[in-house]
């Protein structure tokens, strides 16, 4: 993974690792490298397998402390940038280029293709997921948050504030 100008715009923060299932299955594979140490140390093995869990224990335990380590540092990073984006971020309205109802899970969402303009950078086309059972037409325009040098983006919060091109 490299700079978010190098990976391309980033319309929203990460949310994968937010959801329950993941974090419960993420710390039952991270407890057990120490699990197996213990395990290994701990005599709870016969004598002749002693010495492979316990090899096991160490490597699965160096593999998770590497893999908290990166997503430690990861997490860190993306809170820098949409820290960023909320101090040097500018405000501006991106035209609703095309809308189509989807299913989102069990809910209904509005797939809207947007259209932004920013002063002194070339536009762009970016695409949400508006949640819940708001109409969204074509030819609305919507607040982006754009920052002004990396291709970091993100649709306004309050969607209140859009209007409608007539």
């Amino acid at each position: 993974m490299g700079t978010p100008e190098a990976e391309g715009p980033v319309s929203r923060p990460p949310v994968f690792f937010e959801q329950p299932f993941w974090t419960a299955l993420g710390l039952a594979v991270m407890s057990a490298g120490p699990l197996a140490l213990v395990a290994g140390l701990g005599g709870y093995v016969p004598g002749d397998d002693k010495l492979a869990v316990v090899v096991t224990g160490i490597v699965l335990t160096a593999v998770t402390v590497v893999v908290t380590i990166i997503a430690v540092v990861g997490t860190a990073r993306d809170r820098r940038v949409w820290r960023d984006l909320d101090t040097a971020g500018v405000r501006v309205l991106g035209q609703v280029t095309s809308a189509e109802r989807v299913w989102c899970g069990e809910d209904r969402c509005t797939r809207v293709r947007m259209l932004v303009t920013l002063p002194g950078r070339p536009p762009f086309t970016t695409s949400h997921l508006v949640h819940g059972e708001k109409i969204v037409e074509v030819g609305a325009s919507f607040p982006v948050d754009v920052h002004p040098t990396r291709n970091v983006f993100r649709l306004a919060d309050d969607l209140s504030l859009g209007e409608t091109s007539r």
